[in-house]
């Protein structure tokens, strides 16, 4: 994964790397973005699922008024239960239930893969997090259901079954958290009107007739504010479900989505001014916690970026002034300078990659379907072309680690990371467009002879 923009940058087939454009809600490059009409868009995870994932409340049994028991009839006493009888039965579902196997997906979590996203998030993960999970339980569905996908991916095939089922739940609750929280169409209509720590919370101006003051609440971001845990809580899951798309073939479309998810939640929580666990780890932090480690890289190999500057030249005329296909052109403008870069810098190359993901981010829902829509067969090479590149970026991506902390211990065997999209996506491309497919493929075929052909360092 990439470091959040400006919010997430390549990742290398090794291990799962959800690459993040760096978040920079206060930054004075978004003058003019519309947030409330972002907030608006979580139509994006619209298909998730309806129900609740927990079970229905056993029902109660309620005897008839004046039934008589037998046994004390038999005694010649008269017992008759009372009309409305009272019958404890143990709270249902206020903890979910888990079962060792759960027990083993959280210690693997703990040890072996928990998030390095945000740079600098490590202690976040495996303390504070953690935390958070006993009490949301999407959070923990999200955290278990990575894991078991980790471990499947590495470990044991068996354990997909658990892995999705703890995804589903996670989604499926997730949905209800973030439409009750929707915010108002105008509570931060544009960057000038983030909150701050000197502007009153109060929508309405002081009058003789108000009402009393409420009680004192607890100060906006802090620790006993409601809104920090739940926020910080559907953040988390929205990472969490980001990292386990990274695992699945056909995991791109909801892997783009819940990034946005997590833009969504971040912007809601700003807009509230209520405080991010993430938050001093966002923005340019992150860029500059990077920046010595991979302005030290080398270019990669020559022949790779020929070959991938050529491959995405081969899609101009799909794209570029074609009526219709503007949001397809703007994809195409940013992979090729990405592309065109890695022949210049390392570090320049990666900054091209986190500003692609910026752009999609913040596309408005109707546009940024159209990246995800498998009807699209420009949208599919351009997504095939887009992840072809950050497998020849490998090397480059693997530098993120430099910036952490601390990293989880490796698990035994090799993670397929986002080769599983390569793999998919080529597979996609139908017969009429193959033809402009053939760098992709080209990149697929290496990596199935050699998992390391580009340059796993680790």
């Amino acid at each position: 994964m990439q470091a959040l923009p400006d919010t997430s940058g390549p990742m290398g087939f090794a291990e799962p790397t959800t690459a993040l454009p760096l978040l920079t809600l206060n930054s004075t490059d978004v003058d003019e973005f519309d947030y409330s009409t972002f907030l608006q868009d979580q139509q994006d995870i619209d298909y998730l699922a309806e129900e609740s994932s927990g079970s229905t409340t056993e029902p109660q049994l309620t005897p008839p008024s004046g039934a008589v028991s037998s046994d004390s009839s038999l005694q010649g006493l008269k017992c008759e239960y009372p009309s409305l009888p009272t019958i404890v039965h143990q709270p249902q579902h206020q903890v979910p239930l888990f079962s060792l196997q759960d027990m083993r997906f959280f210690q693997h979590f703990l040890l072996n893969c928990y998030p390095h996203h945000p740079i600098g998030s490590e202690d976040l993960w495996t303390h504070e997090i953690p935390c958070l999970s006993q009490k949301y339980e999407y959070l923990m569905h999200a955290i278990l259901g990575y894991s078991a996908s980790e471990l499947m991916a590495t470990t044991d095939p068996s354990l997909a079954e658990a892995a999705m089922s703890h995804r589903l739940k996670a989604i499926k609750a997730i949905k209800r958290a973030l439409a009750s929280s929707t915010p108002s169409p105008s509570p931060c209509p544009n960057s000038s009107s983030f909150p701050s720590s000197s502007s009153s919370s109060s929508p309405h101006p002081s009058s003789s007739s108000s009402p009393p003051p409420a009680p004192p609440q607890p100060p906006p971001g802090s620790r006993n504010d409601p809104l920090f845990e739940e926020g910080n809580a559907l953040m988390a899951t929205c990472f969490a479900l980001t990292y386990q798309s990274v695992l699945l073939d056909d995991g791109l479309a909801e892997y783009m989505t819940f990034i946005r998810g997590i833009m969504i939640v971040a912007i809601q929580m700003y807009c509230k001014g209520a405080a991010l666990l993430f938050g001093p780890l966002l923005g340019d932090s992150q860029k500059e916690a990077l920046r010595p480690h991979m302005e030290e890289l080398g270019l990669i190999d020559a022949g790779w970026t020929a070959r991938a500057v050529r491959g995405v030249e081969g899609l101009r005329g799909l794209v570029v002034g074609v009526e219709g296909r503007e949001v397809e052109e703007r994809y195409w403008e940013l992979i090729s300078e990405m592309a065109k870069m890695l022949s210049v810098s390392s570090w320049k190359a990666y900054v091209a990659l986190t500003e692609h993901y910026a752009w999609w981010m913040m596309l408005p829902h109707d546009k940024f379907q159209r990246l995800v829509d498998p009807g699209n067969q420009v949208a599919i090479l351009l997504g095939a072309h887009w992840i072809a590149l950050e497998q020849i970026m490998a090397v480059i991506c693997d530098a993120e680690r430099k910036g952490a902390a601390k990293t989880p211990k490796q698990s035994s065997g090799i993670s397929p990371g986002n080769i599983g999209w390569l793999k998919y996506l080529n597979a996609q491309v139908d017969q009429e467009h193959r033809a402009y497919n053939q760098w992709p493929m080209w990149v697929e075929a290496q990596l199935n002879k050699d998992r390391g052909f580009f340059g796993k360092t680790h």
